[in-house]
């Protein structure tokens, strides 16, 4: 299932961060297109990168109907984006390389750690709250949580790098497997609608939302290094049974020969959470065109 879009190449940094490049001048003029939510991390390459933030919907589409810049010579983005492109515009995508890693995971509410693992049990946690995503919590577990009336979940902004994994986790747990194809969405339509509906006006970042607005979800997809920054407010996370992870990865774009030392880049993430990811990291989470159909299904049901 590895397809041509995330294949390793010779001449990306060398594939070891050293900064040399085909072009032979250096760093100077290299453009970067960098995901929104990634922005702060890429901006470790300094003033000799130009760097432009956009989120990785818009740079798909882009690419997808030929209207990104010419001057672009690669993308920051997770790989769940490029297997959205590898599908969408199969010729537009080169080399990748990959950055970083961390674990797509459940994050739940300061104080309802226990409410929600006990409530979900036996259970795939994405499942059950599923399952559960809108019904009151006096209905569910053992009643006595009524006060936080219903039970929502926030999803991480899919339109984001970060947040099309998290809908694929969630995808995941729905259907209790990566092996499912797009003639599969009968049943999980209705299931998707309801558990995103309280974000459904998308969320950057709802493991923040979590910690700093109360009563707003009970629990929220997202990366481990993201949710890991609020466990000081209470945050505590679930690891969903068949796990999913979001990897960063620096991918060439079709006539982009001059590329940056990312290694910054590299750091940055690692600094802040991240693992180091591996060629083993660039291995597609879903079948060929599943990604994109999410996403797209998605956009239907929030609409």
């Amino acid at each position: 299932m590895v397809s041509a879009a995330v294949l390793i190449r010779q001449g990306l940094g060398g594939g070891s961060g050293t900064g040399e490049d085909s072009g032979g001048d250096g760093d100077d003029n290299i453009v970067l297109v960098c995901a929104s939510d990634l922005i702060e991390q890429c901006n470790a390459l300094g003033d000799r990168i130009d760097v432009r933030a956009q989120t990785a919907a818009d740079t798909a589409a882009a690419i997808d109907d030929g209207t990104l810049a010419d001057d672009v010579d690669a993308w920051i983005t997770t790989t769940a984006w490029v297997e959205v492109v590898d599908i969408r515009a199969p010729e537009a995508l080169t080399d990748t390389e990959p950055l970083a890693t961390s674990p797509v995971v459940v994050a739940t509410a300061p104080g309802r750690f226990d409410a929600v693992a006990s409530l979900c049990e036996g259970d795939g946690v994405w499942a059950c709250l599923g399952g559960a995503a809108g019904q009151s919590w006096a209905d569910l577990g053992d009643g006595s949580h009524a006060v936080w009336r219903e039970l929502k979940v926030g999803l991480t902004d899919p339109n984001s790098a970060l947040g099309l994994s998290v809908l694929a986790s969630a995808s995941v747990g729905f259907f209790g497997n990566t092996d499912f194809a797009v003639n599969d969405f009968t049943d999980f339509e209705g299931w998707l609608a309801t558990l995103a509906e309280p974000s459904a006006d998308g969320d950057a970042d709802p493991a923040r939302t979590l910690a700093t607005v109360s009563g707003r979800y009970s629990a929220a997809g997202s990366v481990a290094a993201v949710a890991e920054r609020f466990d000081a407010r209470g945050v505590q996370s679930i690891e969903p049974v068949t796990p999913v992870a979001a990897a960063v990865v620096i991918v060439r774009l079709e006539g982009g020969d001059r590329l940056p030392d990312i290694g910054a880049v590299r750091d940055a993430l690692v600094d802040v959470g991240w693992a180091r990811a591996s060629d083993a990291d660039l291995a597609p989470t879903l079948k060929p065109g599943v990604m994109a159909a999410l996403h797209s299904l998605w956009k239907a049901v929030t609409s």
